[in-house]
């Protein structure tokens, strides 16, 4: 099957380093949305593998099947930015191959006071292997944009609206009025304690022990209750 995209040199696309998932949309491409998860356990070129600088790691849901140890965003506030390179490279390793990538990139993030942060992170000219397969990647960020913006594009909007988004880490609320922001308030709690409370109460049903709060989101994120064979998280 001939590449649709052979002759294509620049794609657009969005990226979200998110606490809980990352999501990438490169045109073309199917939307890759994966754990926030980074593990360094030896393993195969599976989607998400990555080798760079010298160092292999794989990110996703590859990186929580190891059953290991493994890094999340959610373990640190900073990980938004200083991670993003390496999800961003996980992510395109999700992707068919390509020799070369050049994404000019539009990014979400929290807190736009870091824009320009994540913007030395992420920019460049690299050239890592993606799931075994060596790739020339240019990255150049168009612009950052606060998280939740996305819910303002493609659909009719009232003159007052009210955006609630609802992160792992954050919870986002926004008041727009003919389309501009008049308040923005990032309260720092987010999905991530709605899991801890789940863990916490199944232990009846997991002799005592509280749940693993990442089998409990991979669970959740891939749209059921069946934390193992014998457990249902549904109560």
């Amino acid at each position: 099957m001939s590449n649709i995209h052979s002759l294509q040199k620049i794609f657009p696309a969005g990226f979200d380093n998110g606490y809980g998932s990352l999501k990438l949309l490169v045109e073309g491409f199917k939307v890759v949305r994966a754990p926030s998860y980074i593990s360094t356990v030896e393993m195969e070129d599976v989607p998400g593998r990555v080798v760079f600088n010298g160092t292999a790691y794989t990110v996703g849901e590859s990186a929580y099947r190891t059953g290991n140890y493994f890094d999340r965003n959610t373990d640190n506030n900073e990980n938004k930015v200083n991670n993003a390179l390496l999800t961003l490279l996980g992510a395109l390793a999700h992707l068919p191959h390509r020799r070369a990538w050049h994404l000019k990139l539009v990014v979400s993030l929290h807190d736009v006071g870091l824009a320009e942060q994540l913007q030395k992170v992420l920019n460049g000219e690299y050239q890592p292997i993606l799931a075994g397969k060596q790739s020339d990647v240019k990255v150049e960020v168009l612009k950052v944009v606060l998280e939740g913006m996305g819910a303002l594009f493609g659909h009719p909007l009232p003159k007052k609206l009210t955006i609630l988004d609802f992160g792992n880490g954050t919870t986002l609320y926004s008041r727009y009025n003919r389309g501009q922001r008049e308040v923005h308030t990032a309260y720092p709690i987010g999905v991530e304690v709605l899991i801890d409370d789940i863990s916490q109460k199944m232990k009846h049903l997991n002799g005592g022990k509280i749940g693993d709060p990442s089998i409990i989101r991979f669970c959740l994120e891939m749209g059921h209750t069946r934390y193992s064979r014998d457990i249902d998280i549904k109560d």
